[in-house]
């Protein structure tokens, strides 16, 4: 999961290019080799998985087709298979009705929204750590990272924040862990069906500042939102906001564990966090890939695609495409402008960008500010079972 393992066949890398499968345990296990063979191989691959799809594996194939919005659509889904219990907005919309969506959307994510979140965001990681210090052990993922992403998921949405307990389990299960879709699905329809709930009782006295009243009152195009545009927002943003920085900061601390040098690198100069930050947001992008559905035939890579057929952009093979970094494996904290497709591209680039890197550098500064030598228990560090869609850990046990 974080650099080739090199112990796959020639063989048995040309069978998982051609049938594959970015949710398999095999994936799971080896998705450095498997993206890395094909893009020597078959850069612009198609799997007859899922109802058969197409694989993007090159930046420059990723960029022109995310770009391409005349041609490639995120409706109705932006994954592979389609487990999005209802539209999510902006995600799943296109232009032009898209850049409406995000005229409203933009000044509510900005530079100046994440900077107000910042003291919040401090005092919380500060809170979190001191309890596992202070017991000596804990899990990184669901004592730390995920309450902290949750309460500040909450916070911006304006809904309780003691709630994202409520909001985590099912959108982790629906996620990560390979369950048949209807168990995963029920648990989203009580979600969903909640959280409805709560946006109906804050149109009346929502928090000041939040994003439901802000989403109650701006005027898009003229008119007000629906509501049911209001709960497509504000269940992206969950979805995203809850799942995505985790993953990314679980990944990154788990690394550091094992890379006890680059780990006290950091410690020393903690003027290179902002860059450690890129290149982990670059080698491990939380969200694998988006898809995109071609509205009419076209040609990218010299392949033709049909209309109605789907294209998966795969950021995890992009964000090591050798044709666009030297030594793509190498996490430099040194690397200079660097660039990733981790947070998607074109005009559906991911709005809450400047609230992950928040979160994700205040976690990762706090964990080596209070807990420096932090050590991995190793037979409680779990992958999740399903990385296919955003790749992080189900558990990351760890002593003081």
């Amino acid at each position: 999961m974080f650099s080739p393992t090199n112990d796959l066949t020639e063989a048995q890398l040309d069978k998982l290019a051609a049938n594959f499968d970015h949710h398999s345990p095999e994936y799971r296990s080896h998705s450095i080799d498997i993206l890395g063979h094909m893009q020597k191989k078959c850069p612009f691959a198609h799997s007859e998985n899922y109802g058969g799809f197409w694989i993007s594996t090159k930046a420059s194939d990723c960029l022109e087709i995310a770009k391409n919005v005349d041609v490639f659509s995120n409706y109705p889904t932006d994954v592979i298979p389609d487990l999005e219990p209802m539209l999510m907005i902006p995600i799943n919309v296109d232009p032009p009705e898209l850049y409406d969506y995000r005229a409203i959307l933009g000044p509510a994510f900005g530079p100046a929204k994440a900077k107000a979140l910042t003291s919040f965001v401090q005092e919380t990681a500060e809170a979190l750590m001191s309890k596992i210090v202070g017991k000596g052990e804990g899990d990184l993922k669901w004592d730390y990272a995920l309450p902290l992403t949750g309460k500040v998921t909450c916070l911006v949405a304006g809904l309780p924040t003691e709630d994202w307990e409520f909001y985590a389990p099912p959108l982790h299960e629906l996620i990560y862990s390979g369950k048949p879709m209807e168990e995963r699905l029920k648990g989203m329809a009580k979600m969903i069906e909640y959280m409805r709930s709560e946006i109906a009782r804050l149109k009346d006295a929502p928090v000041p500042g939040s994003l439901i009243e802000y989403l109650y009152n701006v005027e898009m195009a003229g008119r007000k939102l629906r509501v049911d545009e209001i709960e497509g927002i504000i269940l992206i943003l969950l979805g995203g906001g809850l799942d995505t920085t985790q993953a990314l900061f679980g990944m990154s601390a788990v690394w550091l564990a094992r890379n006890p040098e680059r780990r006290k690198e950091l410690i020393c100069n903690p003027d290179l966090m902002d860059n450690a930050i890129e290149e982990f947001l670059r080698v491990f992008p939380p969200t694998q890939g988006n898809v995109r559905r071609a509205t009419a035939d076209v040609v990218v890579a010299g392949q033709h695609i049909k209309a109605g057929e789907q294209v998966f952009m795969s950021y995890a093979a992009a964000n090591r495409d050798p044709a666009e970094y030297e030594n793509p494996h190498d996490i430099d904290f040194h690397r200079d402008n660097i660039r990733h497709l981790s947070f998607g591209l074109g005009p559906h680039r991911c709005l809450g960008s400047h609230v992950a890197r928040l979160q994700a550098k205040t976690m990762l500064q706090i964990l080596l500010d209070m807990a420096p030598e932090y050590k991995l228990v190793e037979d409680q560090i779990h992958l999740a079972t399903d990385i296919g869609n955003i790749a992080g850990f189900a558990k990351i046990k760890i002593k003081i």
